[in-house]
């Protein structure tokens, strides 16, 4: 049996590309099946302007005729940039448990990245740090977000036994929304005279007008955190068009301080991951249907996003920012929270998921190799 490492060339490559994994996860669990009319647009060149900034290759493994896996090496020219030297990434490695395939795969990045003259290699990553990264580690019996991390627990040892080594770790946190915690009323007290407000808006109209100074404030805050590379006016409009309708205001909680406008914010959604399984990938012609519910009354709200601008009080505005945040958790009846994906180091935020009942930790990896120079 040979494997064959092939070249994504033609649309009907790609969509090989992309519906391997339905099959791979086929009547998986916890896997959350993406939207593939979505997953189209998105690796698409001609729709998604990260490949404008970047160089890519999309690849398939093939054994006896048949997909067992599929990666993509990317280059952003916006990182490089950023870094001082050529970093090459890989991402959307998907593969069967074979270590022969997945090799396969890594050779053809790793030799692809070399001669693109890059001294190390990452992932999983996407384009961006807004695209899901990372390789699931350890809480596989957890249901994760729409946006996090799920593969088999096999993953792990093909990277590792290829020589990749851990970069930085996140973790996911599930937890309950309790009717009081003693530490926000305090945290609430104290916090009654700031000169800081926090905004709810009342419609996505509304909303909209803000996205702008969030998108400034977003890559402000989120600029010196690993693996956050640039966006371009034409990424953030993609971003925006992928994500806003899946925004309820009433989870976005903007942070002012008159004079000087918007200081901070959080972002959470109504968790739409049983209602991406219920749909299988497809909105039509019933798919849209279990995203309605899931959004008009949500048992679960995934925390997406949350920035401060540098030089803020750090701790305060995200104090005010969830205090305001659980208050609507409970008006509106939901019972949990799922946090994305945190940087493990990030110990201010996790003081604060500790004082919940959590239910589940999930740990996702970033992996990396030094790439040695012909």
């Amino acid at each position: 049996m040979t494997i064959q490492i092939r070249t994504v060339t033609t649309d009907r490559d790609r969509m090989q590309w992309i519906d391997f994994p339905y099959r791979l996860y086929h009547k998986v669990p916890n896997f959350i099946p993406q939207l593939r009319r979505e997953q189209r647009v998105f690796f698409d060149p001609q729709r998604n302007p990260g490949f404008d900034t970047a160089k890519t290759l999309f690849l398939l493994a093939e054994l006896d005729g048949k997909v067992v896996g599929r990666i993509c090496a990317i280059i952003n020219a916006l990182e490089c940039e950023k870094l001082g030297h050529k970093r090459g990434r890989f991402g959307w490695f998907e593969s069967i448990d074979d270590q022969a395939v997945a090799s396969a795969l890594l050779d053809a990045v790793h030799g692809w990245l070399q001669q693109q003259q890059c001294v190390e290699m990452t992932g999983p990553h996407g384009f961006t740090d807004l695209d899901i990264e990372g390789i699931l580690i350890d809480g596989f019996d957890a249901l994760p977000t729409i946006n996090g991390s799920y593969n088999f627990p096999y993953y792990s040892t093909l990277l590792e036994a290829y020589g990749l080594e851990k970069d930085v770790d996140y973790l996911d946190f599930r937890a309950v929304v309790p009717d009081r915690l003693p530490l926000f009323e305090k945290l609430r007290k104290r916090f009654a005279g700031s000169e800081y407000q926090v905004l709810t808006c009342s419609s996505r109209k509304e909303l909209k007008q803000h996205l702008d100074d969030i998108w400034r404030l977003l890559e402000e805050s989120f600029e010196p955190l690993y693996g956050v590379v640039p966006l371009t006016a034409e990424q953030r409009a993609f971003y925006t068009d992928a994500y806003f309708d899946f925004l309820d205001p009433d989870f976005v909680k903007l942070i002012v301080r008159p004079g000087t406008g918007l200081v901070a914010f959080m972002i959470g959604i109504p968790s739409l991951s049983r209602a991406f399984q219920k749909a299988n990938g497809r909105l039509y012609p019933f798919g849209f249907l279990h995203v309605l519910k899931a959004f008009r009354k949500p048992e679960t709200v995934d925390f997406l996003l949350a920035g401060a601008r540098p030089g803020e009080p750090t701790t305060t505005l995200t104090a005010l920012g969830m205090i305001a945040m659980f208050d609507t958790l409970r008006d509106r009846g939901v019972q949990f929270i799922e946090t994305n994906h945190e940087l493990e180091e990030n110990k201010t935020v996790h003081q604060l998921w500790s004082k919940l009942d959590r239910l589940a930790v999930r740990r996702s990896r970033i992996y990396r190799m030094d790439l040695a120079q012909p």
